[in-house]
């Protein structure tokens, strides 16, 4: 869709990504601004009840308005395309960030948790549930602070079957146990989402892995959630006793709502909480142990002679007893199966399980190994791999990056071992930017870091557009791996030539023909005719760039001679008087001054200086003024530069 236009507004300018719909990013043509379009996928469009679960919670995600909640522009329909308009977030997700960083130091987790919390609240208030919150669906704007997306998109995803691993194993990892067995989805289901997210934001790890999303499935509907201290000791209690609380199999025992939990979050990581005691979240399934019957007198007879092989009755052959040693012998017997009985179950629970359990092994090290080297290391020592694909910065494809247990730690054979396999730098597809300007093209390419630019001189192709760029459009690339080139075009220079004595049509014809721009102004002139070129700046033969703008002065022919001569004869009518201006200084205590005088009169183009020296006696200067009817004379007087005296003169009749 890159270089189609949604519904005559929506300019696609690139993929970002998405699962269940596609998400680009286009600039809205009318406002002039960035935004995300979400476009459903092909294969839903014809489902008409999913089209119409995701119309209805789309337009009741656009009532939310919150600061930690990413704005909804528009929705739609257009020739078949069903698409949401959002707001365009630059940065990464929270999901990138734990990936490229690892477990969050506490404060900054618990910001996030605390803005996360604050937008789910609001929408529950609302009554719009998440039902598929997770680090993914979670942006973070220049300066850190929470966007969460994806509203409405989520009840509609919930129509997917957890078979369907291509769109659901993303969020399979937050799913809660009601989730996972399909039950009726609340509230709690987002409370439970976001204590996963909590517990990777502070581990760095999810919770669950498996081969399948199935598998990872189950192990939320019945393993025991992980203690997030065992991985991260340094972790407060009042952290993970929220965690505890927030992923509560059974939903009743979790917070009641997200408020609560907010709340919690809120002072978690005060002194007074931070070693608070572990609350215990009873599992729903834990059965009472059942008791062992007692063996007694009452024991049954029977079931002891058939243990002892022997009939109670006396053979032919024996002696007879006395009824009462009978009696005795008969309760020895029974007294010593019931040791043997109570022996028996003593070494069911301690010695049996000792000589039947898996043997210890020490986890090797794995990271930096690849992939089958990693799972012959762990299978040799009877330990299960479990593999999660993930692109990486800096691991390259198929080598470990990340293990769970870490090296070292002592397990029992057919323990799992968590790897994480590098997929090697994620990779976009090249943007097409030919034909943009050059400043518009840098601006698509931002994610590069090496982008060379190289001119060329064309006379077909206006300024500044991009004519050739290297890697291609559309070829999948690492951005902080590709150095892209892009050839823009580029005016040839022009050499002016002599235009002094052409018609300002011609000059204009000439600018034309050369790319160039040029402004006048008039001067009169005794040698060239009017409306020709007296000079140009810059001038004949110099090399400019096409655009630049030439300055020209055109003719406006002689002077007329009727106006000087009436000037002269003004002159003869108006003669100067001379008028003497006398000037005393003064000095005193031997001292010595700076003396300026500056005069101006009908002899002058301006002040001129009559006397510039240093005196150090009394002195009396004469200044000769000469003036006019239409001018007079003035001085001004400057005793070490400070204005002292000024006097003026006019012309008398």
């Amino acid at each position: 869709m890159i270089g189609e236009r949604i519904d005559g507004r929506y300019e696609v300018k690139a993929y970002i990504g998405g699962g269940m719909a596609h998400v680009y990013r286009a600039s809205d043509i009318i406002l002039e601004r960035d935004v995300a379009v979400k476009v459903l996928q092909p294969q839903h469009v014809d489902d008409e009840a999913f089209v119409r679960r995701f119309r209805r919670e789309a337009e009741a995600s656009t009532n939310l308005v919150h600061p930690n909640i990413v704005d909804i522009f528009d929705l739609g329909e257009n020739d078949g395309i069903f698409y949401i308009v959002m707001e365009y977030m630059r940065n990464n997700t929270l999901k990138d960030k734990i990936v490229n960083e690892g477990a969050l130091p506490f404060d900054e987790a618990m910001r996030i948790f605390s803005e996360l919390t604050s937008a789910i609240a609001y929408a529950h208030d609302q009554g719009i549930i998440h039902r598929d919150i997770k680090p993914q669906n979670i942006l973070l704007d220049e300066d850190g602070s929470v966007k969460v997306t994806d509203f409405g998109i989520a009840r509609a995803s919930s129509a997917a079957t957890i078979t369907q691993t291509n769109s659901v194993l993303g969020s399979v990892h937050y799913m809660s146990p009601e989730q996972a067995r399909a039950g009726t989805l609340t509230t709690k289901t987002d409370i439970y989402a976001i204590g996963v997210t909590l517990f990777e934001m502070v581990t760095g790890l999810l919770p669950f892995n498996a081969d399948s999303a199935v598998s990872i499935a189950l192990k939320h509907l019945q393993d025991p959630f992980p203690n997030a201290k065992d991985l991260r000791s340094d972790l407060p209690e009042s952290v993970n006793n929220i965690i505890r609380r927030a992923t509560a199999k059974d939903p009743l025992q979790r917070y009641e709502n997200v408020e609560k939990m907010h709340l919690d979050g809120e002072t978690a990581l005060s002194p007074e909480r931070i070693n608070e005691a572990p609350i215990h979240i009873a599992d729903p399934d834990e059965e009472s142990t059942r008791p062992i019957p007692a063996v007694g007198p009452g024991h049954n007879t029977e079931d002891t002679k058939v243990a002892n092989g022997a009939d109670d009755e006396e053979t032919p052959e024996a002696s007879p007893e006395p009824s009462g040693n009978k009696k005795k012998r008969r309760l020895w017997k029974i007294a010593g199966i019931a040791l043997l009985v109570l022996i028996a179950i003593i070494a069911a629970f301690t010695v049996v399980p000792a000589l039947l359990s898996p043997d210890e092994v020490e986890v090797p090290d794995v990271v930096g190994s690849e992939e089958n080297e990693a799972i012959e290391e762990l299978e040799a020592l009877n330990l299960q791999p479990e593999l999660e694909y993930e692109f990486h910065e800096e691991a390259e494809e198929d080598v470990i990056f990340h293990q769970d247990p870490s090296a070292g730690r002592t397990v029992r054979e057919g323990q799992t071992v968590a790897i994480s396999v590098s997929e090697g730098q994620e990779t976009v597809e090249m943007p097409d930017v030919i034909g943009l300007q050059y400043e518009q093209a840098l601006e698509e390419l931002q994610d590069f870091e090496d982008v060379d630019l190289i001119s060329q001189e064309t006379e077909d192709v206006a300024e500044d557009l991009v004519i050739e760029q290297t890697p291609a459009a559309d070829e999948e690339v690492v951005p902080g791996e590709t150095t892209v080139q892009i050839t823009y075009s580029e005016a040839p220079d022009v050499t002016l030539e002599d235009l002094t004595g052409t018609s300002q049509d011609g000059v204009n014809n000439y600018l034309e023909a050369n790319n160039l721009t040029g402004s006048f102004q008039r001067s009169e002139s005794e040698n060239v005719p009017e409306g020709e070129v007296i000079s140009h700046d810059p001038g004949p033969y110099v090399t400019v760039s096409q655009g630049t703008e030439i300055s020209f002065v055109i003719s406006d022919g002689p002077p007329p001679e009727e106006e000087e001569e009436e000037d002269e004869e003004e002159d003869e009518d108006e003669p100067a008087q001379t008028v003497v201006a006398t000037i005393p200084v003064e000095v005193s205590d031997d001292n010595a001054y700076e003396i300026e005088i500056e005069y101006e009169d009908a002899t002058t183009d301006g002040t001129e200086v009559y006397v510039e020296e240093e005196i150090t006696e009394d002195t009396e200067y004469e200044v000769n003024l000469e003036v006019t009817p239409d001018t007079d004379g003035s001085y001004t007087l400057y005793l070490d530069g400070e204005e002292a005296q000024s006097n003026s003169f006019s012309y008398e009749d």
